[in-house]
């Protein structure tokens, strides 16, 4: 017995690593089938007024496309919570609406998610569609119901029961009669207006933003709104004070009109020149535009010289010739004689230029001995001739600090020197 028992425990103790084994296998399939179903499923929970046919298990589509299950239908008070698994693989958009769907009379229903996601946000791993956004249809016996109300309410024992349908319907074929053309005619035009209502909807409802927009700034400024309106009513009456002055003024104008478009018509030719004449001018500043704007800024300082010029204190005009050419007259020969200078870039006078150098070099040479045997530094001629080195040996009273001019000592006048003086 006792080895009996031993035997039993022996194998007891070989066969328990492989239960724990197995059992631990089938804990770990069982959560990694639970996490592979968590991560690879989307979980969407929508509310429905009601739920007629959808079970557990009935089928959740896409365009018609299975792409999961119903898990669980519980009704919740006014509504029913129906939890939903659909494959991870396919995108929903995260605003899709829930709706029951029932292909026939007799076959099972399905849920269809709606619209299909062509771009934006996704729905997450778990999600909830509202009351607001799932629907359901219309069931038979509700349907049958209506009908049966509506022919109940229609006929004999409702609004029928004094004849006001038969005459309703009398009335209207006598009016219909021989306008069938006309009907289908206006029919077809309102749904051409309709459509045109319809592709224009974007631009309406611009224009009656824009009017709310409008009509806004009225309301905010109504103040400023009613002061223009009274300065207008001012405006108003003052042209109907002034209507005949305005009526003669007008009549005046055309007068005037036609004055000018004979004085054109006379002098057409002399106008026709002179607009080309501006037109040769405005093309030749065009041109100078370089030189104008560098005339520009030393304009001012060239008028301001121009003024101070005359000495009202002498009555004299206080300038001289600014000449420098005359400065050195010997060479202005020399200078002549550059031809590569007149027309600098010119393949032609650069030649010449470079042929009559040493010409050119030589006078440079003659004219330079010539103007050393003349100059002196007490040399003063008129104009600065041959002045460049020299300076002015006797500057004019003054024109020079520290050599004032005796018409005016002290601020005192020289007549009035004189008139002291005897």
């Amino acid at each position: 017995m006792s080895e009996q028992s031993t035997s039993t425990s022996e194998r007891n103790r070989r066969w328990l690593p492989i239960t724990l084994i197995v059992i631990a296998a089938v804990i770990v399939a069982s959560v990694g089938w639970m996490l592979y179903n968590r991560f690879t499923t989307t979980k969407i929970t929508a509310y429905f007024d009601r739920s007629v046919g959808i079970y557990e298990g009935s089928e959740v589509r896409i365009l018609g496309v299975p792409v999961g299950s119903v898990d669980k239908v519980e009704p919740q008070g006014d509504q029913v919570k129906v939890v939903m698994s659909v494959d991870r693989g396919y995108d929903i958009p995260v605003d899709a609406k829930a709706m029951q769907i029932t292909p026939s009379v007799v076959a099972d229903r399905y849920i269809q998610i709606a619209p299909p996601y062509t771009g934006g946000e996704k729905m997450g791993r778990d999600a909830t569609i509202t009351r607001e956004n799932t629907a359901t249809p219309v069931e038979v016996d509700e349907l049958y119901a209506s009908i049966a109300k509506l022919s109940n309410d229609l006929g004999p024992n409702g609004a029928n029961a004094n004849g006001a349908v038969s005459d309703l319907l009398t009335v209207s074929s006598a009016n219909l009669e021989n306008n069938g053309q006309a009907l289908g005619a206006s029919i077809t035009q309102l749904s051409r207006a309709s459509r045109y209502l319809s592709d224009a909807r974007g631009d309406i409802f611009d224009t009656i933003k824009n009017l709310q927009v409008f009509v806004s700034m009225l309301a905010e400024n109504d103040s400023q709104v009613r002061e223009f309106n009274a300065q207008l009513a001012d405006i108003s009456t003052f042209l109907a004070g002034e209507r005949q002055n305005l009526g003669e003024a007008l009549n005046l104008l055309s007068i005037s009109l036609g004055d000018v478009a004979r004085f054109v018509n006379d002098n057409r030719a002399q106008i026709q020149g002179n607009a080309e004449a501006l037109t040769a001018l405005t093309q030749t500043l065009a041109n100078q535009a370089d030189n104008v704007a560098a005339a520009l800024p030393v304009l001012p300082v060239a008028l301001s010289n121009l003024v101070n010029v005359h000495d009202a204190e002498s009555g004299t005009l206080d300038m001289r010739a600014n000449i420098p050419e005359i400065a050195e007259p010997f060479s202005l020969f020399c200078k002549l004689l550059e031809v590569g200078k007149l027309k600098p870039g010119d393949p032609v006078f650069e030649e010449l230029g470079r042929t009559y150098r040493p010409v050119v070099d030589a006078c440079f040479a003659v004219t330079e001995q010539l103007a050393a045997g003349v100059k002196s530094p007490t040399l003063n001629l008129p104009f600065g001739i041959l002045s460049k080195e020299n300076q002015q040996a006797n500057p004019v009273p003054g024109t020079v600090p520290g050599n004032p001019s005796p018409r005016q000592t002290d601020g005192v006048a020289p007549s009035e020197q004189e008139e002291g003086g005897q």
